[in-house]
């Protein structure tokens, strides 16, 4: 058994802020969890959504046996029988159809660098099928790539020089409380703080100016601030290429079309442009729902051309980020096979592409991921599950996939393993996983399962020598230690060479007579998971809309309605919020049923359009 005692980890949410923990362990089991205070991000506390792992790793929900359907209900069985009834249903998947007949399907239900060696089994089976393509952020960093070429890693303590920061889209009071934290010390040092967001939230509450935006107005909004940038600064004097055609672009884009997109008054708008010009050095924060559309790229793009323009970029304080660039800290080799032809779903589009693929998937493993409820055009997913002749999903509690499956695996979570690294997607800091509790009896690492299925299957054991050389991430250059299983990475500045001017500018396109449909991240939620999925929802889940459209339709607080589209329905509750525009429903993210209604569609890079989702509102039947 665990010694009793303080033990030092990482949080491996799939959150910006990748805390720094202490962990304390009496008899073998987590008592009390806390934040690093030698952490400079981490602070010495954490979310609640960290603290509550002190309940739930022992809570009624957690899953401690291997459980099979058995006539429309789950029944516990013994590791043996679930671990022989995956690889067999493996191996028959592709004794009929070959190795892409099995899909291995990964999310990002946690960060640890070593869930890479995982993809070690359908690699070594020939490839398999897997998914490609993000849910979240991609389209944000191939937007600031177009810059300069590379989306870089700065610190993000670099907002304690700004003299103005403009949270575009981004709630950290919800969701990043740590750079909130990094917010508040600015703003004690006198930096002014701006937010543009489409509803009040707790970080607009406290901002010195917000603007409410209509959904989709984004790109409007920026070129027209760009618009006024040029007519205040003229062509930059860094070097650059393609500025005569963008600002041609932007310079059609009038106050009157800003006004009109967004719903700002003139007032407004002129506060704004203000804001952004009058105090420099200046910083944008742009979100991740912003560039969740077929034009997120752009968006992000000319949002960073803002920055240039107003000269902020390079300038200590000053520029535009989103998230940080990906550092292949591990080998170029690792968990790889040569030779391995894979073929790929793109993941935005899951459900559908499994049910039109011209060879059948008939055995399917998902590992930290919750397709069945975070994929858009989820009802295809469940038809998927349906169809499928054998599904086992790896998870330490229940989820809306893991009861579509035939097969539920119980799984450790990253407090139960040790001797794994976090590299966060938001400040420098890559940090070592160590083990701070033992897992209940019964529950199993989810590499071990892994592992045993390969060998089942008659593949060498190739997972054991991969995590062995996990450990040389320690041992990269560009790391400095910075405490205890903890190191600072060093800066990879996007600043460089020439900048390059967005070339195309595209139109943002309206459904008219329905509703846009917009999924918000809130803080209850972690990677879009809610957790009460361990259970089967009950009350229909609240949507909000603005007090005009209530007053339009009749509408009351706590009604039940239906939202309606091609892909689905759903039944909901209203809630009225007068910060709301008037045009839009506004759901939170991860709650059971949402993407049953969420287009499927796909952006020039392959990811996600889920805020290019409309509906109908309809009286609930």
């Amino acid at each position: 058994m665990l010694a009793d005692g303080n033990y030092l980890s990482v949080c491996a949410y799939d959150c910006p802020d990748s805390c720094g923990m202490v962990a304390t362990c009496s008899e073998g089991r987590l008592v009390e969890l806390e934040g690093r205070k030698d952490n400079p991000y981490t602070r010495g506390f954490i979310c609640h959504k960290g603290r509550r792992w002190v309940r739930d790793l022992r809570g009624e929900d957690r899953l401690t046996s291997p459980l099979a359907r058995r006539n429309g209900k789950f029944i516990p069985i013994g590791w043996d029988e679930a671990l022989d009834m995956t690889a067999q249903a493996i191996q028959s998947a592709i004794r009929h159809h070959g190795h892409q007949s099995f899909l291995f399907y990964e999310g990002s239900g946690n960060l640890l660098m070593g869930n890479k060696i995982q993809r070690l089994l359908p690699l070594m089976l020939g490839g398999g099928t897997m998914a490609t393509g993000s849910l979240c952020g991609s389209e944000g960093k191939v937007g600031l790539a177009r810059s300069y070429g590379t989306v870089g890693r700065d610190q993000p303590l670099a907002a304690l020089e700004s003299k103005s920061i403009l949270l575009w889209g981004r709630n950290p009071a919800e969701n990043s409380v740590h750079f909130l934290a990094i917010v508040h010390d600015a703003r004690r040092k006198g930096a002014l703080l701006g937010t543009i967001d489409v509803r009040a939230t707790p970080t607009t509450a406290i901002s010195d100016s917000a603007w409410i935006v209509r959904p989709g107005s984004d790109l409007t909004l920026a070129l027209y601030l760009c618009h006024e940038a040029i007519n205040l600064h003229g062509e930059p004097q860094a070097a650059h290429e393609g500025y005569d055609a963008f600002r041609d672009a932007c310079l059609l884009v009038s106050a009157e079309d800003a006004q009109q997109a967004t719903g700002l008054s003139a007032e407004a708008l002129h506060a704004l442009v203000g804001f952004v010009t009058n105090q420099s050095p200046l910083s944008i924060w742009t979100g991740t729902g912003l560039q969740r559309t077929r034009w997120g790229a752009n968006l992000v793009h000319v949002i960073d051309t803002l920055g240039f323009l107003l000269g902020n970029h390079g300038v200590p304080g000053g520029g535009v980020w989103f998230d940080q660039g990906d550092d292949n800290l591990l080998p170029d080799d690792f968990a790889t096979v040569p030779g391995a032809q894979t073929r790929f779903m793109p993941r935005p589009n899951l459900g559908a592409s499994l049910l039109e693929a011209e060879l059948p998937v008939e055995a399917a493993m998902f590992v930290r991921g919750n397709p069945a409820s975070q994929c858009p055009d989820a009802g295809k997913v469940l038809k998927f599950l349906e169809q499928c002749p054998f599904s086992v999903c790896l998870d330490w509690h229940m989820s809306v996939t893991a009861r579509a499956c035939t097969l539920v695996l119980p799984t450790t979570v990253f407090l139960e393993r040790g001797d794994d690294y976090v590299m966060s997607y938001f400040h420098d800091l890559l940090q070592k996983t160590n083990k701070a509790t033992e897992p209940p009896e019964g529950v199993r690492d989810e590499l071990d399962i892994v592992r045993d299925v390969a060998l089942r299957l008659g593949l060498p054991d190739r997972f054991t020598t991969e995590r062995a050389r996990l450990a040389d991430v320690e041992n990269d250059p560009r790391l400095t230690p910075a405490g205890p299983g903890m190191w600072r990475l060093k800066d990879a500045p996007r600043i460089q060479g020439a900048f390059h001017f967005p070339s195309r500018v595209p139109d943002v396109l309206v459904e008219p007579g329905m509703l846009r449909l917009i999924t918000v991240h809130v803080r209850d939620y972690i990677n879009g998971i809610d957790p009460n999925q361990a259970r089967v929802r009950v009350l229909p889940p609240v949507a909000s809309v603005s007090r005009e459209l209530a007053h339009e339709r009749c509408l009351t607080e706590g009604q039940k309605v239906t939202l309606r589209n091609a892909l689905g329905s759903l039944d909901v509750r209203i809630h009225l919020d007068k910060s709301i525009a008037t045009q839009t429903i506004v759901l939170p993210q991860g709650v059971e049923g949402v993407n049953l209604l969420v287009a499927p569609g796909l952006t020039p890079d392959g990811n996600s359009c889920i805020n290019d989702s409309w509906v109908l509102l309809e009286p609930a039947l």
